[in-house]
């Protein structure tokens, strides 16, 4: 995709207004917003498009020097004014860490090591979950010339199991992250060429209104500061009879919160592991005029722990992973009103504009 085509769909982070190019001799090295007066930079050829709140002293400042003294020569009295505004803010960020910057340091230290590793993680669960939506959206909205949103992608394993088979070259697939580990090692293993990586905020995100079809959060609400309300900002990327895809960590008591200290299973994880309510995310769906097309609760403490159990057969043999899933729904819709044990644990949902 050319660079120019960027500015058809990302906007200033914080103000949602149009973003502008800067071009060193036809080389794109970054972009300006008139209104707050300050510069994005790209690094390794993704641009970095964080609101104020969120501005990195040890990623950005470097770059937004770089683009300093490349301007330096050419008498840009604006935009000279505008990189001093940008070195201002991130230098007075210099000692902060924001909600974001929290989760990076785990998810690109993972990144980095998965990026090294010979075998590939296994996703087999996730993405056998998952077909119950992504079966929806192939047979009914087809994905050519689609335009594809995923927030918080990661390395990319959603797009690129479930949907990346059914798109057109002119389907473009937007890969969103606040790691850059993570955006690079999604690059290096996507095949779909019509694709752009932009590092942002899922709490802020830098898109224009209605230039997305299809907008997936897979397992990123929970790990927002904003939770479930980000999904009112969401829904403005999204054209008229686009779809929002949503894999979620509800708010339910743990098998594990009822054990002894010294019985608790003991595990590094990022920072902002936690959950939504199924409430709050209902009403959000509403206000944001969003209607549920198709829905599943599941993932009770029973399967919580089969899984845990036979982990390495579940994630290897589909029908048997199938079956407990389809008998942990069955449990949880007998026994869910009884005892905490058959409550679910996670939601699914399509939703439509």
């Amino acid at each position: 995709m050319a660079y120019g085509d960027y500015l058809k769909i990302i906007s200033c982070p914080s103000c949602k207004k149009n973003l502008r190019e800067i071009k060193i001799n036809q080389n794109l090295i970054g972009f300006f917003c008139e209104t707050c007066k300050l510069i994005y930079p790209i690094k390794e050829d993704i641009p970095i498009l964080l609101p104020k709140s969120a501005r990195n002293y040890k990623l950005e400042y470097k770059l937004i020097q770089e683009i300093k003294e490349k301007l330096s020569n050419r008498s840009i009295k604006k935009l000279e004014q505008y990189t001093n505004n940008t070195l201002k803010l991130i230098n007075s960020s210099k000692n902060l860490k924001s909600w974001e910057w929290e989760d990076e340091e785990y998810w690109n230290r993972e990144y980095k090591i998965e990026s090294k590793t010979v075998t590939k993680k296994n996703w087999n669960d996730r993405m056998w979950q998952r077909e119950f939506l992504t079966k929806y959206i192939i047979n009914n909205a087809k994905l050519n010339g689609k335009t594809i949103l995923d927030v918080g992608c990661g390395e990319g394993q959603n797009f690129r199991f479930l949907l990346s088979e059914h798109c057109d070259e002119r389907s473009l697939y937007i890969s969103t992250d606040i790691s850059l580990e993570g955006l690079k090692l999604n690059r290096l293993r996507n095949r779909h060429k019509n694709s752009i990586y932009i590092l942002c905020s899922a709490d802020s995100m830098p898109f224009q209104k209605e230039t997305v079809d299809i907008l997936c959060y897979f397992g990123i609400l929970h790990h927002t500061r904003r939770k479930v309300a980000i999904i009112l900002e969401g829904a403005n990327f999204v054209k008229k009879g686009g779809y929002i895809l949503l894999h979620e960590v509800l708010d339910r008591k743990s098998f594990s919160s009822f054990l002894p200290n010294f019985l608790k299973p003991s595990y590094e994880q990022s920072s902002h592991e936690e959950s939504v309510s199924k409430k709050e995310l209902l009403t959000q769906l509403n206000k944001a005029n969003l209607k549920i097309i198709i829905s599943r609760e599941s993932y009770t403490i029973f399967f919580g722990i089969i899984l845990k159990l036979f982990r390495n057969f579940m994630i290897n043999n589909k029908a048997f992973f199938c079956f407990i899933s389809d008998l942990d729904i069955f449990l949880m819709r007998l026994f869910r009103n009884i005892t905490f044990f058959f409550k679910a644990g996670e939601i699914m949902l399509l939703a439509r504009k």
